[in-house]
């Protein structure tokens, strides 16, 4: 008995030692700007539901050219200690503005910087095929056999899958056979589909809507493309409206949703053999299928930021971490878009957005539906609409329209990333401090701070964090001559 408890003993013991170092957090005053500028020095704040603040409502402002926004932690720096600061920043820029925004962070102690970096959080001008050919209707990705495939509404993009698809320069591929409509929602299935939905539609006097597949065989980036069968349809109304599908396959259950609409916004099950709605309906017209084929998961009818538009189309699904996501574009096309959404349990709904409100829910106190922002005009991207989210390698990214100024539109693409399970285009910007390597610090009431060095609009900054490694935060290595001894067959 004493011999296996001593065993246990020393297993935990190395377990410890193994893990090392303990991090523990600095509690800072209104890290993220829920009460204003308190706790801050040369702090100016908003709370504009547009810019979506990753943590909470409000965030801090800063100026480009303005002065330091600051906080003293109240830590004395220790010896042997290490800090990691992490401020998530974006730029928030006048229509039009094409000008840096350079958002810099620092740790310091009195007038002395300890260490900072300095970022550009506007966003990327894609490079290459973007620039000089206008791809309507979204950021529509996959990944197949080392190339990574962006379809729109007039070529195909391609990038090797080694490059990087914000920084690196795309090329358009001229198929002769790539012959498709608008809203192109592409799919690749472990059950063998390869394919591309696409939109058509007449409007008034006999509105009439499709949704259609376009088959992919060969080699990227130049397919072979063969039409398929109408997957979807409405004649006589545009309710519901059958355009813009986009496919998402789910991994942990094999089965295939397509979102799509028009209002409201709607949800069906696909057969993932062969992009057709579940269960092979003999009439693809919408009226002739049982109401469980189709879920309404989200409406809309105008608020200040559309103004009066009661229009949301270009939905898309993403499933992340045990909640499904459910996105549009909101308001009108040329005009006002913008992506928001909500969240779920299910990929058929019900999707609720950040203050709990349903997206078929109207929400009397805001006068409009439930909805949550993620991506709205900014700069010299006007516009931003039909969304689509992937990842490779553990990084994600959010594919997009947008155009600028009356132009036509054009391909982009951020990073995206997850705060308290919501997605968000702001940006974490990290630094590390080994006091080590500054011993001057020791003795030093630590400080944070963050300004705009460029001279875009503004920098905004939220959900500010350090977390540090107390200097004897390692357990003492126990005494080998004492307890760590073999027990004897006394002892035993």
């Amino acid at each position: 008995m004493r011999t296996q408890l001593y065993k246990l003993l020393t297993l935990f013991v190395l377990m410890v030692l193994c893990a090392g170092a303990q991090s523990d957090t600095i509690t800072l005053v209104n890290p993220s700007f829920e009460s204003g500028s308190t706790g801050w020095s040369g702090a100016t704040t908003d709370n504009s539901e547009y810019y979506a603040a990753p943590d909470g409502i409000r965030y801090a402002t800063c100026s480009g050219g303005s002065g330091y926004t600051t906080q003293l932690t109240g830590h004395t720096i220790e010896a042997g200690e290490t800090f990691t600061l992490t401020v998530w920043a974006r730029s928030i820029n006048d229509r039009g503005v094409t000008a840096d925004t350079n958002a810099e962070v620092r740790l310091f102690y009195g007038s002395t910087t300890i260490t900072s970096t300095t970022q550009n959080v506007n966003p990327a001008e894609l490079q290459g095929a973007p620039q000089n050919y206008f791809n309507d209707d979204g950021g529509n990705v996959w990944l197949d056999a080392g190339y990574r495939m962006e379809f729109g509404a007039r070529y195909p993009f391609y990038q090797l899958d080694t490059a990087d698809p914000i920084d690196d320069t795309w090329y358009h591929q001229v198929d002769s056979d790539y012959d498709v409509d608008m809203a192109v929602g592409p799919i690749i299935t472990p059950q063998g589909l390869k394919a591309l939905y696409n939109t058509y539609y007449e409007e008034s006097p006999n509105p009439y809507s499709q949704i259609w597949i376009l088959n992919a065989t060969g080699s990227p980036p130049n397919y072979t493309w063969t039409p398929g069968s109408t997957i979807l349809e409405h004649e006589g109304s545009e309710n519901p409206w059958c355009i813009d599908a986009h496919l998402y396959y789910d991994t942990d259950t094999g089965k295939l949703w397509m979102s799509w609409g028009g209002l409201p916004l709607r949800v069906s099950e696909m057969d993932p053999s062969d992009g057709k709605l579940i269960g092979h309906p003999s009439n693809p017209e919408y009226d002739t299928h049982p109401s469980w084929y189709h879920t309404a998961v989200a409406n809309w009818s105008g608020d200040e930021w559309t103004a009066g538009n009661k229009w949301a189309e270009g939905p898309c699904l993403y499933k992340h971490d045990g909640y499904w996501y459910f996105l549009a574009s909101y308001g009108n096309l040329g005009l006002n878009y913008s992506i928001r959404g909500g969240r779920g349990t299910s990929p058929t709904g019900p999707f609720y957005d950040k203050e709990g409100v349903g997206l078929l829910e109207w929400d009397s106190s805001e006068n409009e539906y439930g909805n949550s922002f993620l991506l709205g005009a900014e700069g010299f991207q006007d516009n931003p609409g039909h969304p689509h989210i992937w990842e490779e390698n553990g990084t994600y990214y959010l594919g997009y329209d947008y155009t600028i100024g009356e132009e036509q539109d054009v391909l982009g693409i951020r990073e995206l990333y997850w705060v308290n399970d919501w997605p968000t285009i702001w940006t974490p910007i990290t630094i590390t401090f080994d006091v080590g390597d500054y011993p001057a610090s020791i003795g030093q009431q630590l400080g944070i701070s963050f300004r705009n060095t460029g001279s875009g609009s503004y920098a905004a900054f939220d959900h500010v964090s350090i977390e540090y490694t107390p200097a004897d935060s390692t357990p003492p290595a126990p005494d080998p001559m004492t307890w760590a001894q073999e027990p004897t067959a006394d002892d035993s």
